[in-house]
């Protein structure tokens, strides 16, 4: 190949690559947009544990509200969980947040709540409305139901009518205390019943003797809504009759509740 050709060929190849370097070089950038959507978050479970209660009287029963929540958004998303409503009244201020426990995949979240249920809580199914919040709005509802069982329960204390002569009396009285949820009064016939007093073998002392002053009409409620209207005090007059030996005498009083239920 002579020295022309070759020139010729090398000019081709630079004019060439020349070409390239330019269409390569014409390429362009082209913008990518989107907008996320929110989505709505979801109660996915609602727990109560336990969900049915038998209280025991004078002691606070504990339970635990859980809630799943799935936030598509993510769960940092969410603006808050609340249980915002329990039906019948239950005597709790509204609304209480509930506790983050547990998040998975950053969609899912656990939430949780401790609860004190007292032994004067009326019995009922209760119906527990939790709310879910986003930052943008966005608000879901979900309920939990639990049982309060009927416990009726009370406490007494002696009657003690201290030194008292023949031929005189002494009043005393029994506080009946109601530790349960269920309202209850004493029939007139059986409802409060004393028992004769007798003092080992040296006397007794009839229960004809013993007074009862009692409204039979008195209903001792659950103190949950009216704390003062669970204690009542029983009143007693013990008349001690002539002829009747010195010494101590016992006896017993006898109380058997009627539930009411209005």
């Amino acid at each position: 190949m002579d020295i022309k050709t070759k020139s010729i060929l090398m000019a081709l190849l630079i004019v060439a690559v020349i070409v390239c370097t330019t269409m390569a070089a014409s390429g362009e950038d082209a913008g990518s947009s989107v907008t996320v959507a929110t989505t709505p978050p979801e109660i996915t479970k609602i727990t109560i544990d336990p969900d049915a209660v038998a209280l025991n009287p004078g002691v606070v029963t504990e339970g635990t509200l859980t809630v799943d929540v799935f936030c598509p958004n993510s769960i940092y998303w969410l603006d808050s969980v609340e249980l915002t409503l329990v039906e019948p009244e239950a005597g709790i201020p509204m609304p209480v947040p509930l506790k983050l426990i547990g998040v998975e995949d950053g969609v899912h979240a656990t939430y949780q709540l401790e609860i004190e249920v007292p032994s004067n809580l009326p019995a009922a199914k209760y119906a527990l409305t939790i709310t879910v919040t986003d930052k943008s709005g966005n608000i879901v509802t979900g309920t939990g139901y639990a049982i309060v069982f009927e416990t009726l329960a009370f406490s007494v204390t002696d009657v003690a009518f201290g030194t008292v002569a023949p031929g005189k009396s002494s009043e005393a009285s029994s506080t009946v205390t109601n530790l349960g949820n269920v309202r209850f009064k004493f029939e007139k016939e059986d409802g409060i019943v004393p028992s004769d007093m007798s003092s080992g073998g040296s006397g007794t002392i009839e229960a004809k003797n013993i007074a009862v002053y009692w409204d039979w009409e008195t209903v001792i409620k659950r103190g949950f809504l009216q704390p003062g209207e669970s204690v009542k005090n029983v009143p007693f007059t013990l008349s001690v009759p002539f002829g009747t030996a010195p010494g101590a005498y016992t006896g017993r009083v006898v109380f058997t509740p009627t539930p009411v239920n209005v």
